[in-house]
This record gives structure tokens, sequence and C-alpha cells, in this order.
């Protein structure tokens, strides 16, 4: 009877250790992983599945699990890990690329197990492989996955610079001959007038001429000593910018041709010339913001602005160097008070086109956009300014009340803060400068770079935000360049585009396009690929993310003969079609497109 209980005991043993796991602790181990122990990964992976002999023992364990991986000796960032249905299978999403090199993948199990593996990357980003029929010879073509990085030269301080100085040399020239027409015609008779306008015409000139060099170096991605010669100006033209600035050197020529010697400016025969000139001039400015809201009105104030300003600026610039240069007549003091009676109208001038521009390019964005943030502080600036220059016509008016001549007195006294003034209006001016460099919540981006207008434009949208544009030229049997550019999503892995005619008896291409991000990706019209056959092609484009493969997307584009001549529309105005619903489709215009992409804007 005393065998009983320890026979119970025994049995009640076995049955609560056959309750749990059926196996010992530590002990599991991988059945397989992706990627596999020593494989050579040639396309970046976008996370790594481990999948083990015995279960793990639910979400929970998984999640406190140990997984790294190690490319090079540099740690490759991975999600949280994820337990499958079948509880043997965990998955982790890789969100950055693995570097190129050997690869080392470490794991450890709350239960005490661990392992690793090696496997090696080398991501190949720079072919695309040819899908031909049986027996027809393999190629590679060349893809430039470099396009989606592709900048412009890095000259935005140097055309900043060149910006501000010819903003000050236009404002000297512009508002010193106003002055000189509306104020002061005695100043043409001395000569230190004519010296100072000689010097402005010829900075100015030197200053737009560089800052044209430098934009068309930028727009046509060259260098700058390539640009030199009017002869490559032509991607210069490409911009309103640009053309306004090609106007501003030769409207600065002609201007500084009669300035050269200041009494051709008040002969009667000149008189219309120079203010036609003078007008050309102010209207150069009014098409660098030519969008946003209003914009007719928009370019009419803003070309009203620029005068107000100009005037401003030459105004006291002449004061400060002509008028104070030293001791004179009463004509020097009449110039001073008809100077302090256009103040008014000057400044009730800027105020109103400054805060018109304000509205229609910023909105109420003052505080949210950088912009606007701007702007205030060019605001505080120019209060500032205006206080400056309050206490200057104080002065005039009512301490040089019963004046009959500049003495040396007067000029010490007002030197140092006409001085002032000028330097806040050039502090001013560069902040201007500076905000034209910047894009408003109103204002659209600027296209800038080499265009190209593509015969083919098919635009692919799929659900997972998958936006993919293909963009073909010239569209005929033959050498092609294509544009692959994408949009979204954030991240994709083994994106390919596969070019497969209709025709059975040519080849067609699968491309391996070299992006992850949006960007873009070209294939030159001499990289060898060659749309042997005319009619129609179908394109397919796939792609993997984090989450999973993308729903693949497809559309059809005709390839012509290139004998044939056609009316009709260009195919980028042709639905694109897809594997998912038809509601997925969008219809894009032929756009004048560039060698780069960047993501849409807001």
């Amino acid at each position: 009877m005393r065998r009983l209980p320890l026979l119970f005991i025994a049995v009640a043993s076995a049955l609560a250790f056959s309750a749990g796991p059926a196996h010992a602790a530590g002990d599991n181990t991988l059945a397989s992983s992706s990627p596999t122990a020593g494989e050579v990964v040639t396309l970046a992976p976008t996370q790594l599945q481990l999948k083990f002999t015995l279960p793990v023992g639910g979400a929970d364990i998984a999640s406190q699990m140990g997984l790294s991986l190690a490319c090079e000796s540099k740690l490759t960032n991975l999600g949280p890990p994820q337990l499958s249905a079948d509880g043997v299978t965990i998955s982790a999403a890789l969100t950055q690329v693995p570097q190129n090199g050997s690869c080392v993948v470490n794991w450890s199990l709350p239960d005490g197990s661990t392992g690793s593996f090696n496997f090696t990357a080398q991501t190949q980003m720079t072919t695309t492989v040819p899908v031909t029929e049986p027996g027809a010879p393999a190629t590679t073509v060349p893809v430039d996955g470099a396009a989606a990085e592709i900048v412009a030269p890095r000259l935005g301080g140097p055309i900043g610079l060149m910006k501000l100085i010819v903003f000050f040399a236009v404002s000297a020239l512009f508002g010193g001959l106003m002055f000189i027409k509306l104020v002061w015609p005695e100043g043409v008779e001395y000569p230190v007038t004519e010296k100072y306008f000689r010097q402005i015409s010829i900075i100015a000139g030197v200053a737009i001429f560089v800052l044209i060099i430098l934009m068309t170096a930028r727009q046509s991605g060259g260098g700058v000593t390539s640009s030199i010669s009017p002869t490559s100006w032509g991607p210069l033209f490409e911009s309103n910018e640009g053309r306004a600035v090609f106007l501003r050197l030769i409207v600065v020529g002609g201007l500084g041709f009669y300035a050269w010697i200041t009494e051709r400016v008040l002969e009667p025969t000149n008189v219309v010339p120079t203010t036609v000139l003078l007008a050309l001039l102010m209207m150069s400015y009014g098409f660098d913001r030519a969008t946003g809201r209003a914009v007719v009105l928009g370019i009419v104030v803003a070309i009203l602005h620029m005068a107000f300003t100009a005037m401003w600026v030459g105004s006291v610039s002449i004061i400060w160097r002509v008028i104070l240069h030293g001791p004179g007549n009463s004509d020097l003091i009449d110039a001073l008070r008809g100077w302090a009676r256009l103040v008014n109208p000057l400044t009730i001038g800027i105020v109103l086109t400054g805060v018109f521009q304000v509205w229609r390019i910023d909105g109420i964005s003052l505080i949210n956009s950088g912009h606007g943030r701007l702007v205030l502080f060019k605001v505080l600036l120019v209060i500032t300014m205006l206080i400056v220059s309050a206490a200057i016509r104080q002065f005039i008016l009512r301490g040089m009340e019963r004046a009959k001549s500049l003495n040396e007195k007067v000029v010490y006294r007002l030197k140092r803060p006409v001085g002032i003034e000028l330097s806040l209006s050039i502090v001013v001016l560069a902040a201007s400068s500076w905000l034209m460099a910047m894009r408003p919540p109103y204002v659209l981006n600027r296209e800038t770079g080499p265009r190209v207008e593509y015969a083919i434009v098919q635009d692919m949208t799929a659900k997972d935000d998958f936006h993919v544009r293909l963009s073909i030229t010239p569209g005929d049997v033959g050498a092609n360049r294509i544009l692959i550019e994408l949009f979204g999503p954030s991240r994709i892995q083994n994106f390919k585009i596969t070019l497969v005619p209709t025709n059975p008896n040519f080849s067609g291409y699968a491309i391996n396009v070299p992006i992850t991000r949006p960007g873009g990706a070209l294939v030159a019209q001499d990289a060898g690929l060659l749309l042997r056959a005319p009619g129609e092609w179908t394109a397919t484009v796939t792609g993997v993310t984090t989450i999973g493969e993308l729903t693949p997307m497809t559309t059809t584009f005709i390839i012509a003969d290139g004998t044939t001549v056609t009316t009709e529309p260009k195919q980028g105005l042709k639905k694109s079609t897809t594997t998912v619903a038809p509601t997925t489709t969008t219809t894009v215009p032929v756009p004048l497109e560039t060698t780069t992409t960047v993501p849409a804007a807001g």
C-alpha cells in the first residue's frame, strides 16, 4: 500500500512536466532565415525573417527578444520584432538600407536561446537587366541612380551676395537719377555727381554680369567659367527671373551711357529715352514673384514697390555721397528740403505696396512659415529706418529753416545719421534678397535645371501611396531616354520596371531602379536601351516596402515607327491603368521635366 502514493507522485510529476513545452530552456534554434546564412544579397532586404524549430512562446516573448544587424561593423536600424501566426517565425523591418559588405545577424530569446548567422550585401544599383526571348543575347544598360541626388551647383551664397549688390547699385542708379530729375537738377553741374554716377553704373553693370554668369551655371548645372560667354546663356532665358536679369543688364547699360555725362539726363531730347529706360528697369523686378494670389495686380504692385524703395535708397545714397560731400551753396539746402518733402509719399507707397505683397504671397502665415518670420524681421528694420529718417527730416525742416547755405557744421551733424540710414537701407535690401531666395506659402516652387520635353508621360498610382511617373522620349523605335520618378511611398526596395512589347518577336527590358526613397533615376538616350518594337508596349511597376509587397501597377504606351507623322495629343494626356480599382488612375498633362525629382512640397 505504501507503493501507491509513490506511484501517484511519479505519475503526477510526469503529467506536470508534459503540460509545459516539450523542450529544455535555451535549446531553440533557427530552421531557416531570410536572408539565408551565407547568401550574397544583390538587392537590399526590407526585413529580417527568422523561422525557429520550436514555438517562441507568444508575441510578448517575441517582443522581448534581442535582434541586431551589423554590416561592416555598422549597425543597421531595425523595427520591433513581430511574431507571425505560425508561432515560430519572427520578422523585423529594416528602417535603413544596410551597408554593402559582410553582415552579421545576432539573436537571443528570453529563454536563453542565442545564435547568429552571416550574409553578404552586394546591392546592385546601376544596371538594367533585359527581358529577352529564348536565345536572344543579353545586354546591360546603365541607369543613373544618382539622378535622385543631383543638385544644382552650390552657388546660393554667391548668387545671394550678387543680388544684394545689384539691388543696391540699381537702386542707387535709379533713385539718384530720379532725385536729379525731380528734386535737384542743379546737381548735374557738380563733378562729384558725375563721378558718383559713373561709379554706380560700373558697379551695377559688373554685378549684373557676374550674377548672370552664376545664375547660368546653376541653371545649366555647368561650371562658372563655362558660363562666362554670352553664347552659353541659353538656360538663363528659361525662367522669368533670368530674362528679367538680362533685360536689367541692357537697361543699366543704356542708363549708364546717359549718366556718364550727367547733363545728358536733363536734355530735352533725352527725357523720353531715359524715362523709358527707368520704367523698364523697374518693370524688370515685377516678374520675380509672378505666382501666388492676384498675379496680375501683384506684378503691378511689385513694380511700384521696387520703384518707391529704389527712390528711397538712391536718394539717401546720393545725399550721403554727393550732397554731404562738403559745404556748398543754397541749392544743397534746397535739395535736402526737397528730399524731406518727398519722404512722406514714398513712405506711404512703400508701406501700402509692401502690405499688399505680404497678403498676396504670405497671407496670415507670418509666424508659422520661415518666409513670414523673416518678413516680420524686415518690418522691424524698416521701422527703425523710418525712425532715423524722421529725426533727420525734423532737423532739416526745423533746424535748418533759416539756413542759406550748407556749412561744415551742418555737414558734420548730418553725415553720421544719414550714413546710419543708408546702412539700414542696405540691411533691408539684404533681407529682401534673402526673402527672394525663400518660398512663401502662396508661391509655387521655382523650376530649375535643364528641361526635357518628354513625348510619353505615364502617371501611375495605387494604394499604399504608390505613385510613379514614367517619361520616355522621343517615343520612336530605337534609343530612348527614360526618366523614372518615384513620389511615394517614403521607402521602397526591389523597385523594378519591366517594359514588354506586344509583338512577341522583340525583347523587352527589366529595369532595376536604383533608388530607395522618393526621387528619380535616368536612363540616358545613349545608354543602349533600344526599344526596337513599334506599336504597343506594357510597363509594369513593382516594389516592396517594409510592410510587404506593393500592388503592381501597369500602363501601356505606343512606340512610333519613326516614319509616320501623327497629330494626336501626346501620350501624357492618356490615363494609366493599374491592377487595382480604376479610381486610382490619374491623368496628367505633359510637363517640361527636369532630370531630378524631389518630394512634392506642401
